[in-house]
């Protein structure tokens, strides 16, 4: 995979980056609630989104784990 260095950097390190996509909003908006004084509504919002960032990002990872396996030789 010297070819493609993003492919080998998302197949080793998908997870990590999904996992980081889905705490950073929830994080800012914990900081954004507590720190900066906006409405409480800004948790559920920044839940949301890290939890739909993650899945997509995991998604992602996945697919990307699949077509190196089935395309790539080894």
């Amino acid at each position: 995979m010297e070819k493609y260095p993003a492919v080998s950097i998302m197949v080793k390190f998908g997870a990590v980056i999904a996992g980081l996509i889905a705490i950073a909003p929830i994080v800012l908006a914990l900081w954004a609630v507590l720190g900066a004084g906006a409405p409480p509504v800004w948790i559920v919002v920044g839940v949301a989104v890290g939890g739909l960032g993650g899945l997509l990002m995991k998604t992602l990872t996945e697919l990307t784990v699949i077509i190196t396996d089935m395309l790539l030789p080894q």
